[in-house]
């Protein structure tokens, strides 16, 4: 039941979205995971790549500090890295601050329209501050482009639906 009423939300706000100029396609994965830096015997300051890595397996084990630091190096090292805005605005909104995790999230996805792991943070962000229309947004995006994460952000809407019940 709950779904059908998430599905009548969807169709109601889709022509809201497309009408704004919204696009949506398949997109990418969220990786960004990829080969270290190799050393020679010689200590080298490690790569964006090695800092995002670091980042991640710190935000894994709820250190969302210590990953928000790793994510904020990395970027610093590459400006245009998008997975690391997206999990600098997740380690930020787990720390409290949705509101600056937001112009993390807006930043990843004007850099890769078509990611689908920003897309479902961003959503999980609008349901935090309660705004669900906005998540549902998110959601529609996200299953036009036949995104798995549609499936993960609508089942964080219908636990948002039901503790509003």
């Amino acid at each position: 039941m709950r779904r059908i009423v998430i599905l009548l939300l969807s169709l109601f706000l889709a022509g809201t979205v497309f009408a704004a100029g919204t696009s949506s396609g398949g997109g990418g994965g969220g990786g960004g995971m990829g080969a270290s830096s190799s050393s020679s015997g010689t200590a080298a300051a490690p790569s964006a790549v090695d800092l995002y890595n670091s980042g991640y397996e710190a935000s894994q084990a709820g250190r969302y500090a210590e990953a928000a630091n790793y994510f904020q190096r990395a970027i610093d090292l590459k400006r245009d890295y998008a997975e690391a805005y997206n999990m600098l605005g997740f380690s930020t909104r787990k720390m409290g601050n949705v509101g600056k995790a937001f112009g993390y999230y807006e930043t990843a996805l004007k850099l890769k329209p078509n990611f689908p792991e920003a897309r479902e943070y961003y959503g999980e962000a609008y349901l935090q501050q309660g705004n669900l229309a906005k998540a549902v947004q998110q959601y529609i995006i996200l299953e036009k482009a036949g995104s798995k994460n549609a499936d993960e952000l609508l089942e964080k809407i219908e636990v948002f639906v039901n503790q509003k019940s």
